[in-house]
């Protein structure tokens, strides 16, 4: 993985280390070169994210063998680092998978809100934050796309460091924070040492810090989180799939009812990454490239499906122009934008319904991927031409601007992340909030436990801005008989 961008490896002096000059086309490199980093072959038998030096990328076969598993799915899942904290300690270890077969990891939705039953995982789409997500996509072929999460050990040393696995802890340190910042107006420093107070909450970590430096190499990096969306493959009768074009595993996934599924096999559609660098934060994310449209690749090898995994396609070719649009970037039963369109968000214990009742969800791309964007794709898909990961493309980045004003990528939003873009969406992981949405826009509401109203947007609140709600997934040590898995208060 790429330590930063425009550094690839750990710094030799990380204490003196500043991040190179930065071109916006330098953070479009810097998410291709995570993205494949993220997806080279995972050593089998090692500790979680430790790659296969040995190892080459997905190649290309028509088949439906599922690949080799790669670095980010032996990432850790939330539920396992949020484990409730009497069943502490937690340990980074060597994730077992059986063949090439695994269970998902869907992202865990916390039960603590007024909502009543809690979701059901892996299914919804969980887009503005950990506890309140929308209904799922559907393909065309009438089944629901699946999501799940991973965090790499560095997220995973940071919360084993500060025992932020206990929301208490937390609300602790997110108090001293504020306290401190209130009474001398400035941020209280960081822990630098073993010897440092670390009483006051702590900010993620860029990879710089005291805590990483014995990490193996190839995790010495600022967190990285993942969130994945696959689509199951039909692979007979009419409309299936080309399994050759996407990034295939076996997936068991779980059921709203509690089950899970029959072995399935499923094609990867959407990825979303978050990783977090002496740089800033740098959100990125990438999607099949037949996803709402079908892409002839400069001399595909492999056929080309009749129609996009997500709506019916239009006659004839597919130029740009030709591609169905629907308004806000989605189509239930003809209509878009009224209430009661967007299927139903499943809680657990929620039956599946019958497929015959199930209503295929159309989708379209409303903001264009930015054409410096495309043609980056286009080097990097060439130079992965000998991969099936030469099928998805980089839709977009979101870093604080480069320029003021970016008359490129527009005005940037307010916060502690002055944006790149105004919009940035996967299709497949918020399908129906394409129109004024982006990474940093549903983010910047992400805090730990403890901040119970949201701090100013100032330079002293910055370590506040975590930008990710998987601390949110902690639970109390107060419990003294905390169930264990996922939704658990």
């Amino acid at each position: 993985m790429p330590f930063d961008i425009n550094h690839p490896a750990y710094p030799a002096d990380p204490d003196n280390y500043q991040t190179p000059p930065v071109r916006q086309q330098d953070t479009y490199d810097f998410a291709w070169q995570s993205f494949i980093a993220l997806n080279w072959p995972w050593k089998q038998g090692g500790p979680g994210g430790q790659p296969d030096t040995h190892g080459k990328l997905a190649g290309l076969a028509n088949n439906k063998t599922p690949h080799p598993i790669v670095v980010w799915e032996s990432y850790m899942s939330p539920e396992t680092a949020f484990t409730p904290p009497k069943y502490w300690p937690v340990e980074w270890g060597n994730p077992e998978f059986s063949a090439l077969q695994r269970l998902s990891s869907p992202p865990c939705y916390s039960d603590s809100y007024v909502y009543g039953r809690p979701f059901a995982p892996g299914i919804n789409q969980p887009y503005t934050n950990s506890n309140v997500p929308t209904g799922p996509l559907v393909d065309q072929n009438k089944e629901f796309v699946r999501v799940e999460v991973t965090l790499s050990q560095p997220y995973f040393r940071y919360i084993k460091q500060f025992k932020y696995y206990d929301a208490d802890n937390q609300v602790i340190a997110v108090n001293n924070f504020i306290d401190h910042a209130n009474e001398y107006g400035e941020a209280p420093p960081p822990a630098m040492g073993l010897s440092d107070n670390s009483d006051n909450f702590q900010p993620l970590p860029t990879g710089l810090e005291y805590y990483i430096r014995d990490l193996p190499l190839y995790a010495r990096q600022g967190i990285t989180e993942v969130k994945a969306a696959w689509k199951v493959l039909k692979t007979e009768g009419p409309d299936a799939d080309i399994p050759g074009r996407y990034f295939r595993r076996m997936l068991q996934f779980p059921q709203p009812d509690g089950s899970l599924s029959e072995p399935t096999l499923m094609g990867l559609v959407g990825f979303h990454i978050h990783r977090v660098t002496p740089f800033g934060h740098l959100p990125s994310t990438f999607e099949h490239v037949d996803n709402v449209r079908v892409e002839k690749r400069f001399n595909d090898p492999l056929p080309s499906p009749i129609h996009p995994a997500f709506n019916p396609g239009m006659s004839g070719s597919y130029p740009l122009k030709n591609v169905p649009e629907y308004p806000n970037g989605y189509e239930v039963g003809g209509k878009s934008g009224e209430a009661g369109l967007i299927p139903a968000t499943f809680k657990l214990g929620d039956p599946l319904p019958l497929k015959s009742a199930i209503k295929q969800v159309n989708v379209s791309r409303v903001t264009p991927i930015p054409r410096d964007v495309q043609i980056t794709n286009k080097k990097y898909q060439w130079l992965l031409r000998d991969s099936v990961w030469s099928y998805y493309q980089l839709i977009g980045t979101q870093n604080k601007n480069l320029e003021v004003p970016n008359r490129h990528l527009g005005p940037g939003i307010p916060g502690a992340q002055h944006s790149s873009v105004q919009n940035l969406v996967n299709t497949t992981l918020e399908t129906y909030t394409q129109k004024g949405f982006s990474c940093a826009r549903c983010h910047l509401n992400a805090f730990p436990h403890g901040v119970t109203s949201y701090p100013p947007y100032e330079k002293r609140f910055e370590a506040l801005h975590v930008m990710s709600f998987l601390l949110l997934n902690a639970k109390s040590g107060q419990q003294e008989n905390p169930q264990m898995g996922c939704s658990m208060p």
